[in-house]
């Protein structure tokens, strides 16, 4: 069965005029649930920017992820930035360098203090 160009078009249209009135919903109901995080993600116990044990559950929880897409990123930035360093014949090392830093630079495992804020997320390339 096929459908013709026709009908297809007045099946968008019609649902399109039908969605238009929830739109207005998903835009108050979006902006009261980044009202609702931003409070909580803000609320410190006393105003500090000490680690709480959430932070440390995140962490470790986060870690799960975090490491192993680490160790493929900077794989695979390594791989890419031997890769063009030969077809450069070394002549682009500094977007090899920036390459394999993008993978292989910053943090490796998160903590507690990452999360509470108390360590800012490193962007350098030394190494």
């Amino acid at each position: 069965m096929t459908i013709s160009p026709r009908w297809l078009c007045a099946i968008v249209a019609f649902t399109m005029i039908l969605t238009g009135p929830f739109a207005s919903w998903t835009a108050g109901a979006q902006g009261l649930m980044q009202q609702a995080q931003g409070s909580l993600l803000n609320d410190r116990p006393s105003g500090s920017a000490e680690p709480t044990e959430g932070d440390a559950v995140a962490a470790g929880m986060m870690n799960v992820v975090y490491v192993p897409g680490k160790v493929i990123l900077c794989s695979l930035g390594a791989i890419a930035s031997f890769g063009v360093l030969v077809v450069t014949f070394g002549t682009a090392y500094r977007a090899a360098k920036s390459v394999f830093g993008e993978g292989c630079g910053g943090d490796w495992v998160l903590t507690p203090d990452h999360l509470s804020g108390r360590i800012q997320p490193r962007d350098d390339l030394d190494y």
